[in-house]
């Protein structure tokens, strides 16, 4: 007879009654008797639960959908998954003195084979192909990636090779594959997720990783996969840290990028953390996850010249003037929105934690005047580019703009006073009061409708279409302009054609409903007949 498990706390029955009990797995003497389901607490689990447990997490590369040949023999991931070709430098944690810098690649490259082994078993595409299909999608909204330096790499046929550029792959694939599956469960995104943790576990340390994450984290964004979405970003952000993306002067843990392009993949792809972070901050309290630029921060490049693979010059983040040999790209406007959003944000806590309002009214005048000349600049940046793709990227920088804007508005456009403050102080209030309303009007009737017309579908724009509808749906209740339910309906229509690839815009669409916005305009439900009537 196999000995008794017995659990470490009393189930949930017995806790209830307050009986003495025998905690004996799977049922206690009492609930056996009584012929009660007896439960026990996540922390109480046996011994044989958590071996189950464990088991599955390791069958997580065997995913519904993926053929049962192309598994791995019955063998989990972390069996054969390799370690880099140097082990993690220990005394980064325990001990600095004892230090020295990394080669960049020492914590990429692998000498073996079988985390290249893995991926081959599932993706048997044309890796050329799902590149080029990655760089006219994603790469579009956030261009981290060096077109140049993406498919040397693929089509190297070096022995040696960065194993997690086989896992970039991957959460290519599984973001571009639409396989009928709801997105939280889909086979690809299931088997991306579950190898970069494998990678993480097995010390690797480097930019085609941390891309694989921030690629992730955009899936699960753009799906509504919360928590995950937040808990993979900051996942991404501490190893990119490790990497000393954060700050390239004072990194420890490796040497320089050895090359410009490698430099400024690096920069972008920092950026793209950056301003996925603050974009992800606008609803909570929570304190960021993603550290301020540092002071001599450069903005990415232009994205003409990025895409060509040119080397030329970058402009500061923080500067007096611009020079006139460097053009500000849409990539590095959407750049500093999001540095702009950031400092909104900043400014949103520190007013929640004190009750001198007149204090930060300057403050909230300076921050105005500031992203009134940023959202002047994208806008006409947006009129003189001739290329689609960049009045896309423009588009959303002006999109990360307007949140920012809304974001600081929203703190003072109330009608009532906001705090009894000095006589001195009543001025600035009203007029920071006057624009915040003016700013709110301006931009939920002419330029969030003129946007949503652009009908761009991306997820990264719905968390402003999302507020902009709400402002709508209150102007119309106060006043009834005809401007209003016009601005409300191109919203609300951007919104449900989004919805039909992105669940992040389903799930505003279901908060707006709650809200009763949604009762405010006559659109069609249905997405396709939305999509064909703004398409005409």
């Amino acid at each position: 007879m196999p000995p008794k498990v017995f659990a470490s706390q009393a189930c949930r029955a017995c806790r209830r009654l307050k009986r003495k009990c025998t905690r004996e797995v799977p049922t206690c003497a009492l609930c056996s008797r009584l012929g009660k389901t007896c439960e026990y607490a996540e922390t109480a689990a046996s011994e044989t639960t958590i071996s189950s447990r464990l088991s599955h997490i390791e069958q997580l590369p065997h995913v519904e959908g993926i053929s049962p040949s192309r598994a791995f023999s019955g063998i989990s991931a972390a069996t054969f998954f390799p370690k880099p070709a140097e082990p993690f430098p220990l005394p980064f944690f325990l001990d600095s003195e004892y230090l020295t810098s990394q080669s960049p690649n020492a914590l990429s490259w692998s000498r073996h084979p079988y985390i290249h082994q893995i991926v081959a078993e599932h993706l048997d595409d044309d890796r050329v192909a799902l590149c080029e299909q990655y760089l006219s999608t994603v790469h579009k909204w956030l261009p981290m990636i060096s077109r140049k330096r993406l498919f040397d790499e693929v089509n190297s046929d070096a022995t040696e090779v960065d194993g997690c550029l086989s896992l970039f792959l991957l959460c290519v694939k599984a973001f571009s594959t639409r396989d009928g599956e709801c997105a939280k469960n889909s086979s690809w995104y299931l088997l991306a997720r579950s190898l970069c943790s494998e990678a993480e576990s097995a010390g690797f340390v480097c930019l085609r990783l941390v891309q694989a994450l921030v690629l992730l984290s955009v899936y699960e964004m753009s799906h509504a996969i919360y928590p995950c979405a937040y808990s993979t970003l900051g996942r991404a952000s501490r190893l990119g840290v490790l990497l000393g993306l954060h700050d390239r002067k004072n990194n420890q843990l490796f040497k320089a990028a050895e090359t410009w392009t490698l430099r400024e993949e690096q920069r972008r792809t920092w950026w793209t953390i950056f301003l996925l972070d603050r974009l992800m901050n606008i609803e909570t309290n929570l304190p960021m996850t993603v550290p301020e630029p540092v002071s001599d921060e450069l903005l990415p490049i232009n994205d003409d010249d990025w895409e060509q693979g040119k080397i030329v010059p970058s402009e500061p983040l923080f500067t007096t003037s611009f020079s006139s040999l460097t053009s500000v790209g849409s990539f590095a406007k959407m750049c500093q929105a999001a540095h702009m959003l950031s400092k909104v944000l900043s400014h949103r806590a520190n007013k929640r934690s004190t009750q001198d309002v007149g204090s930060l009214l300057p403050e909230a005048l300076a921050l105005h005047s500031a992203l009134s000349a940023l959202h002047l600049s994208i806008k006409e940046y947006i009129s003189g580019t001739t290329s689609p793709d960049f009045s896309i990227s423009g588009i959303l920088s002006l999109s990360l703009c307007c949140s920012a804007q809304l974001a600081l508005y929203n703190l003072y456009g109330c009608n009532e006073p906001l705090a009894l403050v000095e006589q001195s102080r009543i001025a600035m209030e009203t007029e920071m009061q006057s624009v915040s309303l003016a700013g709110i009007k301006s931009i939920s009737s002419n330029v969030m409708p003129a946007i949503a017309r652009a009908n761009i579908e991306c997820p990264l724009m719905a968390q402003c279409l999302y507020h902009v509808a709400t402002e709508c749906a209150w102007f119309v209740r106060e006043d009834h302009e005809p401007q209003m339910y016009s601005a409300l309906e191109d919203v609300v229509r951007e919104l449900k054609s989004t919805g039909a690839n992105w669940e992040l815009a389903t799930q505003y669409l279901s908060l707006l409903q709650q809200g009763g916005v949604l009762d405010l305009v006559n659109v069609d439900t249905d997405a396709s007949t939305t999509v064909t009537s703004s398409s005409g």
